[in-house]
């Protein structure tokens, strides 16, 4: 635990929202000062005076963090939180709020009664940034003496039995303060309310679900029903950046979403994760969520584009390069969704957490099954089946089966559903879509394995991006935007967090985020192109081999410092009119526009024209409606559906409406959308 850290956050969430946070503090009443400490420390245990001895002699350590203080007098904490954020940490240790007891002298009587294991360790609080709060072991006498002179004539070296229970004050104290200063927020700004409704089943739902025609599956897809679903699957990725540019409440649910879910946070095999209690995480968050949001939309662009040059390609020489580089991207989609998936799992607390752990090499966390998903097949059913879906040797074919059977389990076992929460299912949903669209083309194309002798094409070329975008990440501070947490809710942070992400990728990259994905797509297709020609070549010569690769470049041939100047000369001579691609940047609400010609009507139930209303009335998010509800409303239009493999399922429109195309998606588990 990094104390400087801790401090750092706490002075960025003074600097963004401290007025507004004394605001709200000197309105709350006693009893909601109450509330908001209970909600800090999680289990809602807090000392009832400074003299209470519970919770472990805590008031030995930070008396001051108690329920008579603080509710009492709303200056008492503001005080408090003012000096911890304005004084200097080795000021801290010396003198405390208006010339009080510094923390030194607070903590001498857990001093006296401690008795560390390890005593030939000291404390160091020299303010060098990470020796701060550190542990050094002296080496011999002779660095002893040193230690002790220097500790006799500055007091910032300190024997363990007194560094111990100061570092404990000063971490607690900061922890508390960061989180307090979220849980006054989240109690009393209007604009952090979350905007959730609550929508009962409709009485009408069962029965209309018993009048639900299911399409048996087609052996066999047609290519244009191929290339349709793909196209889908990229507007509906489309739609959703627009959903993170356009609505802050969308945006900051996937921030919180792939901030609590990082691998640090996994325990390793001795237990011990990262530290969650800093902020700097919340801005490579915000970053891998924009980034994540265009590299789908382009994965699925070019999956589709791949589609449609293989239909009536008869071409010996190209078709083998075109069906490889499909089956390269469609894997690498389904890695993609496989490895979210088991992120979503492997988090705590969730009933799968504690089967994953976390291996670090380096700077770099991954996260593993502890065990084997067979470990649980009759103890826990669901649970193996999740592993299966979560473990790195099970191909889409597979996943296919497992994507069934869990499926199949839940509907038979009701109280089940709930184990799986909300942004688990929806990681689920994701992995289904991927692997009912190979499932789907499988049908009519003769899929091959992945292969990494096409390095140069879409997979090495989105590995290479990748490993780029993740040096910029490194580098990323949006503090002033997204600090503390759910601030994004907070009216125009979220405009200016977005702004902000994409004038730091332009900087960093020389090009904006959607900019450097579509360019690699037009590479990967320029170079398909390239390598048939260079295949064709080599026939002509009476060689036999038709899939070779490209000549690779020389190592360091292009470093990241010259393809950024590239990337800025080549924006220089794009039309000053050219549509971004893939623009992060927000937008801003609009209003709707008038019809030109009426739209035809259909006369539904009341509980049928509730769950439009709801889907698509305003323009921001509302709730949720259940999945039997929405799939009663779609059979009052006249939709059947059909099973796409798993839980994924096509509603077909009638033929009155035919034009308008079908829409697939994934059944949730919990039975809300």
């Amino acid at each position: 635990m990094n104390i400087l850290e801790l401090q750092r956050d706490l002075q960025r969430k003074y600097k963004n929202v401290g007025s507004k946070v004394e605001a709200i503090w000197r309105q709350f009443t006693p009893k909601q000062r109450e509330t908001a400490m209970r909600e800090t420390v999680g289990d809602g245990k807090v000392l009832r005076n400074s003299r209470d001895p519970g919770l472990g002699r805590l008031n030995e350590i930070i008396p001051e963090w108690n329920l008579e203080d603080i509710t009492s007098s709303a200056e008492f904490f503001l005080e408090r939180l003012k000096f911890r954020v304005e004084a200097d940490l080795q000021l801290q240790h010396f003198e405390g709020v208006n010339g009080g007891p510094g923390d030194q002298e607070v903590i001498q009587a857990a001093a006296r009664r401690l008795n560390p294991q390890r005593k030939e360790l000291w404390g160091v609080f020299v303010r060098l940034d990470q020796t701060y709060g550190q542990w050094v072991k002296p080496n011999g006498a002779d660095g002893l003496r040193r230690t002790e002179d220097f500790a006799a004539r500055w007091k910032l070296i300190l024997p363990s039995h007194e560094a111990l229970p100061l570092i404990e004050r000063q971490k607690n104290t900061f922890l508390y303060y960061n989180h307090l200063i979220e849980e006054i927020l989240d109690m009393g700004s209007q604009s952090r309310a979350k905007k959730a409704v609550s929508k009962k089943p409709s009485k009408d739902a069962a029965s209309a679900l018993a009048n639900l025609t299911i399409a048996p599956k087609p052996l066999k897809a047609s290519i244009s029903e191929v290339i349709a679903q793909a196209i889908e699957q990229k507007v509906a990725a489309e739609d959703y950046l627009h959903l993170l540019r356009r609505e802050p409440l969308v945006l900051n649910q996937a921030v919180n979403r792939k901030y609590h879910s990082r691998p640090e946070l996994v325990p390793d095999d001795r237990g011990r994760i990262m530290p969650l209690f800093t902020d700097k995480h919340i801005s490579t968050a915000l970053f891998d969520v924009l980034a994540d949001a265009v590299k789908i939309i382009v994965t699925w662009d070019y999956i589709s584009r791949l589609v449609r040059i293989l239909d009536g390609l008869t071409d010996k020489v190209r078709r083998p390069l075109v069906l490889q580089e499909l089956s390269n991207t469609c894997h690498l989609e389904y890695r993609r969704a496989q490895m979210a998936f088991r992120r979503q799992m492997s988090t705590s607390p969730g009933f799968a957490g504690r089967r994953f752990k976390r291996i670090t090499v380096g700077d770099v966390s991954r996260v593993a099954i502890k065990g084997q998903p067979s470990d649980v097949t009759v103890s826990d059913p669901q649970l193996h089946y999740v592993l299966r879906l979560c473990h790195p040797d099970t191909n889409h074919r597979d996943a296919a089966q497992w994507i069934q059977k869990l499926d199949d389990h839940n509907n038979r076992h009701a109280d089940d559903r709930v184990r799986l929460d909300g942004d688990q299912v929806s990681a689920l949903g994701d992995l289904a879509i991927i692997v009912s669209f190979m499932h789907t083309l499988s049908t009519t194309i003769a899929l091959v394995s992945g292969s990494k002798k096409s390095g140069l094409l879409f997979t090495g070329r989105t590995a290479k991006l990748d490993a780029e975008l993740d040096q910029y990440k490194a580098r990323a501070d949006f503090g002033d935007h997204v600090v503390p947490m759910d601030n994004l809710l907070e009216p125009g942070v979220a405009t200016n967090a977005l702004q902000a992400l994409h004038d730091f990728i332009i900087e960093q990259a020389g090009a904006s985020v959607g900019i450097l994905y579509e360019d690699m797509l037009q590479e990967c297709l320029g170079d398909i192109e390239k390598k048939a020609v260079h295949a064709e070549a080599r026939l002509e010569q009476g060689e036999k081999q038709t899939f070779v690769p490209l000549p690779s470049e020389e190592p360091g041939a292009k470093p990241t410092s010259f393809q950024v100047e590239q990337r800025r000369e080549k924006a220089k001579t794009r039309p000053a009119e050219a549509i971004p691609a893939h623009d992060i940047t927000a937008i801003a609400p609009q209003q709707e526009e008038a019809v030109a010609e009426p739209t035809p009507c259909s006369k539904v139930k009341s509980s049928t024209a509730a769950v439009f209303t709801t889907l698509f009335a305003k323009s921001e998010a509302r709730g949720s409606v259940t999945w039997a509800a929405f799939a009663a409303a779609m059979t009052e239009l006249g939709f059947s559906v059909t099973p796409k493999g798993g839980s994924v399922f096509t509603f077909n429109p009638p033929e009155s409406m035919a034009e308008k195309g079908s829409l697939t998606l994934h059944r949730p588990h919990v039975s809300e959308i």
